[in-house]
């Protein structure tokens, strides 16, 4: 009976568990998309790592992540759809009224961001949320 307290005692004060961690196989450039050739899952626990590639492919890379690292969550955002000066339709609807129109993107944004935008017929400054595919949905 003592020898299994022991036992369990080491196990829960004095072993680390080990765990997935994804770590970078080549250098992955900041604001890059990481691609699935990119990472890999080794069995190390990494404090504050992204323990799945679901998780982290297809996100994009805050920093340059150099190969051989571990992929930190605070490393990685959410891939921009739309870049800065990019031209994009955009659209506003209004009591069943809609409004297309092309605008520039006065900021980079991911989908569900919401940015200022150049309407290019009116030259006003417009508040748009950035849409999947790229293109705005103007905002009241």
């Amino acid at each position: 009976m003592m020898r299994h307290l022991i036992v369990l005692g080491l196990v829960l004060n004095g072993l680390p568990a080990l765990a997935d961690t994804v770590f970078a196989e080549k250098t992955i450039r900041a604001r890059e998309v990481i691609a699935a050739d990119a990472v890999s899952v080794k069995d190390v626990d990494t404090v504050g790592a992204e323990r799945s590639l679901e998780a982290v492919i297809g996100a994009e890379a805050r920093h340059a992540i150099y190969a051989g690292q571990p992929i930190l969550k605070t490393s990685l955002m959410q891939a921009a759809v739309i870049e800065r000066n990019q031209i994009a339709p955009a659209i506003f609807i209004l009591n069943g009224l809609t409004i297309a129109t092309e605008a520039r993107a006065l900021e980079r944004g991911s989908v569900g961001d919401v940015i200022r935008a150049m309407n290019l017929t009116s030259r006003n400054t417009i508040r748009a949320e950035v849409l999947e595919g790229g293109s705005l949905k103007v905002l009241p």
